[in-house]
């Protein structure tokens, strides 16, 4: 496990490494999956909480990297990335964000925990090396077993003020093979939701 984190942690650095430019205003930031305040809700899955945290957070930040940051590259003319503010939250995420418990899609998923003024909080804390542009960051709400369904927030924000441009909660479909990429889906799902919302972020800047 040990060996995995490092080599994904060795891609993330030198993933970034290749997509970071020089800051300019009409760059699109990736600033990546933050899971610090995410919950994963459900009585048959999230039952290795020692491999979920922080590796698994670590798994999934590399899989965006790899197969979505490309599709940010189609929607934005100057794309860079930021991850390290993320993923130094990511790794105060512990076991006992899981709730071990099942319930209604009323119950579970159209709930939130996460509010307008921590959203604002966590993009202020960021500790970014860009000094302008437009930060995008997925904030992880909730991963919903019953439901089959992950939802987070998709959130633009200006670098340079930090002043959140647009926070969209989206609930998304999970699935696929193998718990990475079951509870990757609804992230990819997401990606297709962004050239609209990014144009219409620009649209007001």
């Amino acid at each position: 496990m040990k060996r995995t984190l490092l080599a994904l942690a060795v891609f993330g650095l030198a993933a970034t490494g290749l997509h970071a430019q020089e800051s300019n205003p009409n760059m699109l930031v990736w600033c990546g999956l933050d899971y610090s305040k995410v919950k994963m809700i459900g009585t048959t899955d999230f039952a290795q909480p020692s491999q979920i945290f922080p590796g698994m957070l670590v798994a999934w930040n590399g899989l965006f990297m790899k197969e979505m940051l490309p599709e940010l590259e189609k929607m934005a003319s100057s794309v860079g990335t930021d991850l390290a503010a993320v993923e130094a939250s990511n790794e105060k995420a512990k076991g006992d964000q899981i709730e071990r418990d099942d319930g209604t899609r009323a119950e579970k998923v159209d709930p939130t925990h996460i509010k307008e003024s921590d959203i604002a909080d966590m993009v202020h804390s960021y500790k970014l090396k860009h000094d302008k542009g437009i930060g995008l960051v997925f904030i992880m709400d909730r991963l919903v077993k019953a439901q089959e369904t992950g939802c987070l927030y998709v959130v633009f924000f200006d670098i340079s003020s930090r002043k959140v441009l647009r926070s969209e909660r989206l609930c998304e479909q999970a699935g696929g093979m193998g718990f990475r990429n079951y509870w990757f889906r609804p992230v990819k799902n997401a990606i297709k939701k962004l050239p609209k919302m990014y144009k219409d972020v620009k649209a007001k800047a």
